[in-house]
């Protein structure tokens, strides 16, 4: 029995840590973001790329706007990354598919950070903040490295607060986004191919972020699943043990048992031959 709760107690203190280990976010920014600027060098300066986003306002904390524009951001590269996933194999096309690729986990690896299901009423609750906007890409990535720095800033944050609006809030004014030419480097084939319409993607997209959202979720559960099924195979081995070893002590007690009634025996017969010799005197 002690054996069963010292492996127990050891079992409970090996999977605290792995538990907080895999808990704990981390930093998803990764050395990634600096091929933005050769992939805005590579992108036509006229294509537009698709974004709902939230002007920031005094009344919405950082870490409340990054909850509304991180979703977004990751439907925007995700259909982004679809367009150049139809594109023929050219190299420069896959260098910057592999780019886009890397943006995209990186702030969906954010997103799982922010603990999306936490705020999804939020989410749900200001969507009239939104904003349908069409930026040139070095608007658009210029955004994205704003939206990664603010992370940086909120990441202590995230978990400490929830995201709750005043009654009254500023309603977000349209702004205007002027167009920076810039030099064509993107192959033409490759930019005939790219089409500012996302009608064909968008489904995918949001059933993918929306996907992402509950990833958080899931891993918990594979965590509650493994310490669980760890424990009952230590419970099973313990008890294995036990029964193994159990069988061996009751073969002692049964003989020490037996050796005491044997002196009880010889006592009392030494005391009765006792007796009758002092009789017999």
């Amino acid at each position: 029995q002690t054996w069963i709760i010292t492996c127990f107690c050891l079992q409970l203190l090996l999977l605290n840590p792995l538990v907080k280990a895999q808990s704990s976010c981390g930093n998803p920014v990764t050395d990634d973001v600096n091929d933005i600027a050769k992939l805005v060098g590579n992108l036509p300066n006229d294509y537009m790329i698709t974004l709902k986003y939230v002007p920031k306002m005094d009344s919405l904390p950082n870490h409340c706007w990054l909850h509304l524009m991180v979703p977004e951001f990751s439907r925007s590269l995700h259909n982004l990354l679809q367009k150049f996933s139809d594109i023929p194999d050219m190299s420069d096309v896959l260098s910057n598919y592999s780019i886009i690729n890397n943006l995209t986990r990186i702030i969906n690896d954010l997103m799982a950070c922010l603990a999306f299901d936490k705020n999804k009423d939020f989410v749900k609750e200001n969507g009239h903040l939104y904003e349908e906007g069409h930026f040139i890409p070095e608007d658009f990535f210029r955004h994205f490295n704003s939206t990664i720095e603010v992370y940086k800033e909120s990441a202590d944050r995230l978990d400490k607060n929830d995201c709750i609006l005043p009654s009254t809030v500023e309603t977000p004014e349209n702004d205007s986004r002027v167009a920076v030419t810039k030099t064509f480097l993107f192959p033409p084939v490759a930019a005939s191919s790219l089409r500012n319409d996302s009608i064909g993607s968008s489904t995918s997209s949001n059933k993918e972020a929306l996907g992402f959202a509950s990833s958080s979720s899931l891993q918990g559960i594979s965590i509650a699943l493994t310490s669980l099924l760890s424990l009952l195979i230590g419970f099973i081995l313990g008890a294995i043990y036990w029964k193994k070893i159990h069988p061996k002590s009751r073969p002692e007690s049964d003989e020490t048992t037996q050796c005491r009634d044997y002196q009880e025996e010889n006592e009392i017969s030494m005391l009765q031959q006792k007796e009758k010799e002092h009789l017999q005197v």
